[in-house]
């Protein structure tokens, strides 16, 4: 049964000697290994030219190959030996840990039988990583787990430099395999997070060093205000130092960042470390200081194309790491809780506030963050969690980033067609176009194609070659200052330079972040950059005037920018535009009656006969208030000749009684006017007045007297002639003329009145 314990368990007994005794050996011990040397790894050439290197090089790999095919086939055991007593086997992997080519350096100059055996030593070095990683391999070949994770930890089989250069090595191609590998290392070996801890403090010395290396002082708590004779304005000793040493500075931010990146990318519980060490205030702190400096020496200094271009890729990778740095510390350890509804989650939300307010004197760290990972994305997430959140803060976070953004940011822009132009700010506000900063650069590159809002996170404090034709620098380095402000940083200059143009002058403020300081400094000691040495000294500034305003371009109306909007669209397709119905003829014949001709005929065989003269009919002015009002929509009267007079002659002014005028004026007495056959004459008779006391007068009474008014005047009209439509009782029959006077009357009811209605109207 002892094949089946733990390797640090099993006991190997040696078969004795002719005389001796036999010997026992715990199957971990140095008599297992095998007497090879491991050959260590070194960088690729660094002139590739150089065929006797080459060679020289292209055989150590092959050496290495070999060596590596034979660890991998040994058993669990002799594996086990092997790694852990034999010296250049750790030797090995640590050079090549360290000087292999990360995943951004490909190797492009060297033969291709080189780079096909160095990807499989590359290979091959992941798998021995990976089964030292293994505690257990089957049911039979396993160790113990906690003296597996004394094993790694006392021998240096894995230590954090290891485990970072594995991460930046493995990472992009096996990202979850490795996860898993880290994961299981931190977990059968705590003080693994201890070391952790102190690689921290190291990563934040190495802060400190850069700065210092780079003339930059870190701003501390117990630093006390400088005087301001005597300091020198240039500070930074990036612009002085050689070529190597600016090089080597870029390469280790880009290095150091995309380490951290991916080291936190596969093992995240790593974040709640580094955030509890106060690791995001420092990183802020650290990218606001260093990374605008290296970006503005870079311009000013005189590099070839290429490599100027390999550093301007760097700087580009270094924030972008560091960014996503920040923001998986952030991801981990405040928002993940927030979604996921833990019990944490009010604590998440104050820690997050919290550490977004302490980096927001960082403004340009603030920028690139918020053009890579907008807070308001962060802001939705908070205002939806059950706990009471303090939008006071969410809003002064957000417009003090906002407020960074607007100085130092850059605006991308507008995506697909677009007619009324201009852009706008992470809180959506409206941008002035002479405001927005551009959009390219020689080493931004295009902001559209950056994603989550990002934009171009290596543009924010660089600025595109000078175009002095428009005076204009177009970029994010400087903010963006206009007006009065910059008004008042010309005529600061102006006082103490009062020879130079005022032109001249805001070329200089836009190149030197509108630094009066500075830019006085630089004039007076003739440092001036090349990009402004060219520049005539007593330029004149140019006003820049916005264009006129027309009525067309403040015009606005709910039809802008449609298909038939010619003031904004030249491609108007006038044969959309018509007069009239679509497919209405004009053709009209106006002397084809039709079926006109006879319609009397047809009107007299259906309703017995047309009467063309209605003058004769009783009650035909007999009017009534409350009629039907069915016809009353007809337009009656519309085509008759008014004259200008109309309305004063018809009511004539009366003075009202409240402004002192007479208690009751007399009306005019109503006229009722019929002519009718055989009659000439008019009748007039007087209304009958409403009494003062009272308000409305019974309407049942109204139409009584008006009845007897009607009933009068018919009889005055034809005495004796009596037209019946009431005829006999239901059953009984009626005589022919009641039922000639009923049709006549139910023929002509609506026209009479409407002649009624109409004569209402015009008194």
């Amino acid at each position: 049964m002892s094949e089946y314990l733990p390797l640090d368990k099993r006991k190997i007994t040696i078969e004795a000697k002719p005389g001796g005794k036999q010997e026992t050996f715990p199957a971990l011990h140095p008599r297992w290994i095998e007497k090879i040397q491991f050959v260590s790894y070194l960088a690729t050439p660094a002139d590739s030219g150089d065929r006797g290197q080459v060679e020289e090089w292209s055989e150590r790999l092959k050496f290495i190959e070999d060596d590596l095919h034979w660890l991998l086939q040994q058993p669990y055991d002799k594996f086990w030996c092997q790694v852990v007593f034999d010296e250049t086997l750790h030797k090995l992997l640590d050079t090549y840990l360290r000087y292999a080519p990360r995943s951004y350096d490909t190797i492009t100059t060297l033969p291709e039988q080189c780079r096909d055996r160095h990807d499989e030593i590359h290979r091959m070095v992941f798998m021995t990583c990976l089964r030292i990683a293994t505690h257990k391999e089957s049911k039979e070949h396993y160790i113990t787990p906690s003296v597996f994770g004394v094993i790694l930890y006392e021998n240096f089989l894995f230590d954090m430099p290891k485990l970072f250069d594995l991460c930046v090595l493995y990472a992009p191609e096996n990202g979850p395999l490795l996860s898993k590998m880290v994961g299981n290392i931190f977990t059968q070996q705590p003080k693994y997070n201890d070391d952790m801890e102190q690689t921290i403090h190291t990563i934040l010395q190495v802060f400190n060093s850069i700065l210092e290396k780079c003339g930059i002082k870190a701003e501390s708590p117990h630093s006390t205000p400088q005087k301001l004779e005597g300091s020198d304005i240039s500070k930074s000793h990036l612009v002085t130092m050689t070529t190597t040493d600016y090089q080597d500075v870029v390469f280790y931010l880009s290095d150091i960042g995309m380490t951290l990146s991916r080291f936190l990318e596969v093992y995240p519980n790593g974040c709640e470390i580094f955030h509890k060490n106060g690791f995001l205030h420092s990183l802020s702190s650290f990218y606001d200081l260093a990374l605008p400096e290296v970006v503005s020496s870079l311009k000013k200094r005189s590099l070839e194309q290429s490599l100027k271009k390999m550093l301007r890729l760097k700087i580009k990778e270094a924030k972008s790491s560091l960014l996503k740095t920040f923001r998986e510390i952030i991801i981990h350890c405040c928002l993940e809780p927030i979604i996921e509804k833990r019990d944490s989650m009010e604590h998440c939300v104050e820690d997050f506030l919290v550490t977004m307010s302490s980096i927001l004197n960082d403004r340009r760290f603030v920028t690139d963050y918020e053009s890579a990972y907008p807070f308001q994305d962060d802001a939705d997430i908070l205002t939806q969690v059950s706990c009471d959140v303090d939008k006071t803060r969410i809003q002064y976070i957000q417009d003090s980033v906002n407020i960074a953004f607007a100085t130092y940011g850059k605006r991308k822009a507008p995506k697909g067609a677009t007619n009324r132009g201009g852009r706008t700010s992470p809180d959506g506000a409206p941008v002035p176009q002479e405001d927005i900063g551009a959009i390219g650069g020689a080493s931004g590159g295009s902001a559209s194609g950056a994603t989550a809002r990002g934009g171009d996170m290596g543009g924010s404090f660089e600025s595109d070659l000078y175009q002095s034709e428009k005076y204009d620098l177009e970029g994010a380095c400087a903010p963006r200052v206009t007006g009065v402000e910059l008004d008042s940083l010309i005529t600061s200059v102006k006082d103490i330079l009062p020879d130079l143009g005022e032109g001249f002058i805001e070329l200089c403020l836009e190149e030197y972040n509108y630094d009066v300081e500075k830019v006085i400094h630089e004039l007076l000691e003739d440092k001036i950059l090349p990009s402004l040495q060219d520049i005539e000294r007593t330029l004149p500034r140019i006003v820049r005037t916005p264009p006129p305003k027309t009525v067309v371009s403040e015009r606005r109306n709910v039809f802008d920018y449609d298909e038939f909007d010619v003031f904004h669209r030249d491609d108007v397709s006038l044969d959309k535009i018509r007069k009239g119905k679509k497919g209405k003829s004009d053709d009209v014949n106006l002397d084809d009656h039709g079926d006109l001709s006879n319609i009397k005929e047809k009107i007299s065989e259906a309703y017995g006969y047309v009467v063309e003269e209605w003058g004769d009919v009783p009650g035909q002015d007999l009017y009534e208030d409350e009629y039907d009002d069915t016809y009353d929509t007809n337009n009656v009267g519309a085509d008759d000749a008014d004259s200008a007079d109309e309305l004063t002659t018809r009511r004539p002014f009366t003075i009202p009684r409240v402004l002192g005028g007479p208690p009751q004026t007399d009306r005019d007495s109503s006229k009722d006017k019929f002519q009718s056959e055989g009659e000439d004459g008019e009748e007039e008779e007087e209304e009958t007045r409403t009494p003062r006391d009272q308000f409305v007068e019974d309407p049942a009474k109204i139409r009584e007297r008006a009845a007897e008014r009607a009933q009068a005047r018919a009889n005055r009209r034809n005495p004796g002639k009596v037209y019946e439509v009431k005829g006999n009782a239901r059953g009984q029959g009626q005589s022919a003329d009641v039922l000639r006077n009923r049709r006549w009357k139910e023929q002509h009811k609506g026209q009479h009145r409407r002649a009624q209605a109409e004569k209402k109207r015009r008194v």
